[in-house]
């Protein structure tokens, strides 16, 4: 029972292509900008600011991405626009790689990246709602400054190069 909910939470946390978030596919770029946009709200208002990511119809929700923000010294959903999630304990959460061996957890992963002077992309497995295999996501991350934060968002992608958008960072 515990372990059925431990992978329903795992789920919700990251299946993040749920249905009540737009269809249109945004580009690596456009997740990008969005993380850049998001990063001044809470630079400047802290942790009064994460509400901004909060809300499913507000202007950190793009195309089939938006913007979240994880406390990585705790390792907690502060924010997320699925109210559900937020404040939840991401410990422990595996990917859901096809290959068992090269499972990770990729919040660890994210908020590792997110602590490059330009944040970092990270990829893992996920099954996307509708589909029934798990697919590759692409994720930027970055920690705000002076703060525990670190704001991801993320789009399934399953060509384009870690290593060229890691090196567009540089």
């Amino acid at each position: 029972m515990k372990k059925m909910g431990i992978m329903a939470l795992a789920a919700l946390v990251l299946g993040w292509g749920s249905s009540c978030f737009a269809e249109e596919s945004a580009t690596p770029q456009e997740v990008f900008d969005l993380i850049l946009k998001a990063v001044p709200v809470v630079e400047q208002l802290g942790e009064e600011g994460l509400a901004a990511f909060n809300d499913p119809n507000g202007e950190f929700v793009y195309k089939d991405t938006y913007v979240l923000a994880v406390d990585c010294a705790k390792m907690v959903m502060a924010a997320h626009p699925n109210e559900k999630l937020v404040g939840k304990n991401l410990k422990g959460f595996m990917d859901k790689n096809p290959d068992p061996a090269k499972r990770k957890e990729p919040n660890v992963e994210m908020c590792e990246a997110g602590k490059q002077p330009n944040g970092g992309w990270t990829e893992f497995y996920w099954v996307k709602l509708g589909d029934d295999q798990p697919l590759r996501k692409i994720n930027f991350s970055i920690q705000v400054p002076g703060t525990e934060y670190t704001l991801i968002a993320g789009i399934y992608d399953e060509h384009t190069s870690l290593e060229e958008l890691n090196a567009q960072l540089k």
